[in-house]
């Protein structure tokens, strides 16, 4: 019986659809993180991770620091020469690149080009002009490089010391101890990571969760309610073996989700080790990118970044199999397509709304459901606490609704 159940899951016009599905949504969002990543203003701030990871290792010793230090310091003198023999520079009285920084922070406009008077056009050409001058023999702007490494140094000195740093008021006496060990004692702060690397990566799974739920809406219920419209079920009940019709289709239900699950989540997962990405698993989640905007976008966990994938990998497995069971208690519980349909919409974008709630910042003191409740590792509790729920509602009606289609 589970083999009869389990192949009529995988109907040829159906995984054709799912087909035509993933590759739409795969061209028009997942494959940012593959082909546009990194982009825009985390150019520099890659390239200089990637710097430094191949020369200095996944962590920054004292001496390295002060080799940094010194490049940086080397860098700003060239700039301040360059600047200083710019005839625009010249004309704006401009002596050094620290004047040149502050007068574009002060007049540079915003906007797009075609939304600048005359005005701001004239100032635009005298940047460009300027910092022109400033691209170096890579081809790429010292501008870039300097802001970059005018905010990693800032960053460093923020952890001269643990009160210093831990002296904000966004951070509960717990979490001051665990960042304490976790960026101090253990020196965690130190490792080489691009800044939103792991927002990014983090956004990829959630839209990898998303597909599953569109793949597991079309695939699974359908089947199960075509079954009790064209009487199938009644013949099945005729039957020994048929009598435990309901929990045959529950098991391989759950079956064809686990499978299904994990050839997405295999697939567009593994595309990860195609990328640069992978010379930073063996990394630490907090590094001297972190953002200090962002104070809250530091993790606890002393984690690389291979383990933390991992257990967002397990959220994806917990949000896609609980979505499965609500899938099956939804087929067992409508008669028609119309009125599977009906509830799978809402229930769909239910788990939507909850797997970006879960997935954005995973493990990270900014996550959502972690500042609503202070719990550490909510996210995979929240996970397991959804699963055992949606189990559940299936399985309570295969106990009950065997008893009553008995007595039909």
């Amino acid at each position: 019986m589970f083999t009869v159940e389990f192949k009529k899951l995988f109907q040829p016009i159906l995984l054709l659809v799912a087909l035509l599905i993933t590759i739409v949504f795969y061209n028009q969002d997942m494959r940012f993180i593959l082909k546009h990543w990194p982009n825009g203003g985390m150019i520099p701030i890659y390239d200089q991770a990637s710097e430094w990871q191949n020369r200095f290792g996944q962590t920054l010793e004292d001496a390295e620091i002060a080799e940094i230090e010194a490049e940086y310091a080397t860098l700003v003198k060239q700039a301040d020469k360059i600047v200083s023999e710019n005839s625009i520079a010249k004309q704006l009285q401009l002596e050094n690149y620290a004047e040149f920084e502050s007068w574009s922070q002060e007049n540079l406009p915003h906007i797009a080009i075609n939304e600048m008077n005359e005005e701001e056009k004239e100032i635009s050409k005298q940047f460009d002009a300027i910092e022109q001058d400033l691209i170096g023999a890579t081809g790429h702007s010292m501008v870039d490089k300097i802001d970059v490494l005018q905010k990693l140094y800032n960053s460093m000195k923020q952890f001269d010391s643990s009160d210093m740093f831990l002296n904000n008021e966004r951070y509960t006496e717990k979490e001051r101890e665990r960042l304490s060990e976790t960026l101090f004692m253990e020196e965690g702060w130190r490792n080489i990571l691009p800044s939103h690397l792991t927002s990014t990566v983090t956004h990829h799974f959630e839209l990898i969760l998303i597909l599953l739920i569109f793949l597991l809406s079309l695939l699974i219920p359908s089947v199960f309610v075509r079954d009790r419209l064209l009487g199938v079920r009644k013949i099945q009940w005729s039957s020994r073996h048929g009598r435990k019709i309901l929990w045959t289709q529950f098991i391989s239900g759950m079956t064809a989700s686990f499978l299904l699950i994990t050839c997405i989540v295999g697939f567009f997962g593994s595309l990860l080790y195609f990328t640069d990405f992978t010379q930073y698993f063996s990394n630490g989640l907090n590094s001297f990118f972190s953002d200090n905007e962002e104070p809250l976008l530091l993790s606890i966990y002393q984690w690389t970044f291979g383990q933390w994938i991992v257990n967002v990998v397990w959220l994806v497995y917990l949000i896609g199999m609980a979505y499965s069971g609500i899938l099956l208690f939804l087929s067992q519980t409508s008669q028609h397509y119309l009125s599977l349909l009906m509830k799978i919409i809402p229930v769909g974008f239910v788990f939507i709304f909850f797997a970006n709630r879960v997935l954005k910042d995973a493990f990270y003191l900014k996550n959502e459901l972690y500042q609503w409740t202070k719990i550490p590792m909510i996210e995979l509790y929240a996970g397991i606490l959804l699963l055992v729920i949606s189990i559940s509602l299936p399985i309570i009606f295969c106990i009950r609704q065997k008893n009553q289609d008995l007595l039909d």
